[in-house]
């Protein structure tokens, strides 16, 4: 979160380099919701609010669906 320094509140998840990338089944969406989500989560990534990362594994559902 913009504002909050990284010192104090810092989200990380370990990971093994030797672990290999595993890569999760394609959920398909109604179109019209696609482009909405899309769009509300490039404004997250603008704001900084929301970064890319890799995971060498599947760990578990962070967002309740």
């Amino acid at each position: 979160m913009p504002g909050l320094d990284t010192n104090i509140v810092e989200h990380r998840l370990p990971l093994k380099p030797e672990c290999p990338p595993v890569k999760q089944k394609l959920r398909r969406t109604h179109p019209d919701l696609a482009i909405k989500i899309k769009e509300e989560v490039q404004k997250q990534i603008d704001a900084g609010f929301l970064v890319t990362s890799e995971y060498p594994q599947w760990l578990a559902n962070i967002v309740p669906v």
